[in-house]
């Protein structure tokens, strides 16, 4: 059944004699017009999933980095495509992310809240804001899953720490120093 069909199924016949040349006409233009929007739309959605897509198989190789070669079967293109995608959408795990941001010089405990859909990041050393933060802060965005809200918490000097350590040798420093800076011995 085509469009041109169904639409003239919708309208009674008393009102609207579909044998009529100028109703033909009327819907087999809309028929036609209708059957090739389907066409494209079931296009459109063949080529937005890879197993099904033809024609934009070498924008998505391009995309992923894998070399285009016509010569290669459709099929293996597309498993290509495929591993590759699950590489990159491998969630990075909590272990993995912890790892990373030692590599950047701190030591971090990363707390979930699923409920909240937050993750508390608390950087425990080095003290304070450390150096080339919005780099980090970058990369965790990059790294972590977008629906998930990031908290950050920098530890700072407590006063237990400050206790050991004298008058003369703290003196010479102001108290916002010693917020992120202990005393040398």
């Amino acid at each position: 059944m085509n469009f041109s069909s169904f639409l003239a199924s919708f309208f009674p016949h008393r009102w609207l004699n579909p044998k009529l040349t100028g109703n033909k006409k009327l819907f087999g233009g809309l028929g036609k017009t209708l059957d090739q929007m389907n066409d494209l739309l079931q296009q459109v959605k063949n080529e937005s999933r890879v197993l099904t897509a033809v024609d934009t198989i070498p924008l998505r190789e391009d995309e992923y980095g894998i070399p285009s070669d016509p010569s290669i079967p459709l099929d293996i293109r597309r498993s290509s495509i495929i591993a590759r995608m699950r590489e990159q959408a491998r969630p990075i795990t909590k272990e993995d992310l912890l790892n990373a941001l030692r590599s950047y010089g701190l030591e971090a405990e990363i707390t979930n809240i699923p409920g909240q859909s937050l993750m508390k990041i608390k950087i425990l050393s080095p003290y304070g804001e450390p150096p080339g933060f919005q780099q980090i802060q970058e990369f965790v965005e990059e790294v972590t899953r977008a629906h998930i809200g990031k908290e950050w918490v920098f530890s700072h000097v407590r006063h237990y720490e400050l206790e050991p350590f004298t008058h003369a040798q703290m003196e010479g420093n102001t108290h916002a120093y010693y917020e992120t800076h202990l005393p040398s011995k």
